[in-house]
């Protein structure tokens, strides 16, 4: 149970996380607006639409930094502590200075927690508003594929006939470039149905789709059959993939599902099961962090100067990050599992800190004696 240190410390840990995270986040939507406006500048974009694509990018990157939030308030409430000699008069009435940052260490925890179940939505739905806008402001292109619980429908056109066809199949290999049992619906260029074809399997090559055993039905005439058929397509089989949802815009009630439903379309989820799992070892790295955070400040003194903190926490900040994206990498290629990818951060993170606390323990005992 909690007693009334546990809950001032709580307390103090709390308002300086949202002290950093209002400084970060205001950083953040002012330096992401100036990019918005200027990736849009030659596409004559209105001045709305860029305060909504920063607004929708927003929580995105907020996600990014929330380790940097929790290491740099931890950091931030340590020395507030030492400077209003809190954490020396915490230690004379007997209180260890590991249970002194527990409160915090299960604050972050929770903090971790809720983003990643009540946040995590929210920045989904808003992250797929970003990437239509995007779409259709910046890229000024449709999105050629889509994946519904049914199977995969792609939108193409073909330039010999300058018919528009959305093209549907039940499942794929190879990452969308071999369709199973497909169906492909034709329209002219004011929207009317003008015929249908249906197939066992399309393999798709450079500029056109290798139909294999097929049966056209035209909007007027008899049915049709053939063995094999050229049909010209616009899609390149990138275009299928980069078209995809992306991981953050899948919440993660709904990843698991998603992953499973991925697989057996053909596709590889490696993306999005490295999504899954940094999320779920979200909790577990912010609250290391704090323990890191803890381990920096041994040995600090009221009057002491704490350039030399700030300093030892961009360089360690710089260099979790930088195994991060090594582990990421790795995990992304499949060269690791995505579990050890995710997982390792937090021991990692928790390895250093129990590192660097020890070391100044034993200094502090040395000079002691």
């Amino acid at each position: 149970m909690f007693n009334k240190i546990n809950y001032y410390i709580l307390k103090k840990f709390l308002y300086s996380f949202f002290i950093t995270f209002i400084i970060l986040a205001s950083i953040l939507f002012i330096g992401d607006f100036v990019e918005q406006f200027r990736k849009t500048a030659s596409k004559d974009v209105p001045l709305n639409i860029i305060l909504k694509l920063t607004i929708f990018n927003f929580p995105n990157l907020i996600a990014y930094t929330l380790p940097i939030t929790s290491f740099f308030s931890s950091v931030l409430a340590l020395l507030i502590f030492i400077k209003n000699s809190e954490l020396a008069v915490i230690s004379g009435i007997g209180i260890s200075n590991l249970k002194t940052i527990f409160p915090a260490f299960v604050l972050h925890f929770l903090i971790g927690t809720i983003f990643i179940t009540l946040v995590n939505p929210l920045i989904a739905i808003f992250d797929d508003r970003y990437t239509n806008l995007t779409y259709e402001y910046i890229d000024r292109v449709d999105k050629f594929a889509s994946i519904t619980k049914n199977g995969l429908w792609l939108k193409q056109d073909n330039n010999d006939t300058g018919l528009a066809s959305v093209l549907y199949a039940k499942s794929t290999e190879q990452e969308g470039k071999i369709l199973n049992f497909f169906m492909l619906l034709e329209y002219d260029d004011k929207g009317a149905f003008n015929g249908r074809i249906d197939g066992e399997k399309a393999v798709l090559k450079d500029g056109y789709w290798k139909m294999f055993e097929i049966q056209i039905t035209p909007k007027y005439g008899e049915t049709s059959f053939l063995n094999e058929l050229d049909y010209k397509t616009n899609i390149k089989p990138n275009d299928i993939s980069d078209s995809l949802s992306s991981p953050s815009s899948i919440s993660i009630w709904r990843l698991l599902t998603f992953i499973n439903f991925l697989e057996e379309l053909g596709y590889s989820a490696i993306d999005f099961k490295m999504h899954l799992y940094s999320l779920v070892s979200l909790p577990f790295f912010i609250s290391t962090l704090v323990l890191l955070a803890f381990s920096l400040i041994q040995g600090i003194k009221q009057n002491d100067k704490f350039s030399r903190i700030i300093i030892s926490s961009l360089i360690l900040i710089f260099f979790l990050y930088f195994i991060s994206n090594l582990l990421n990498a790795l995990g992304s290629t499949s060269q690791i599992h995505p579990i050890v990818a995710n997982f390792s951060m937090p021991l990692i993170t928790f390895s250093i800190a129990m590192f660097i606390y020890q070391y100044f323990e034993l200094k502090r005992k040395k000079i002691l004696k």
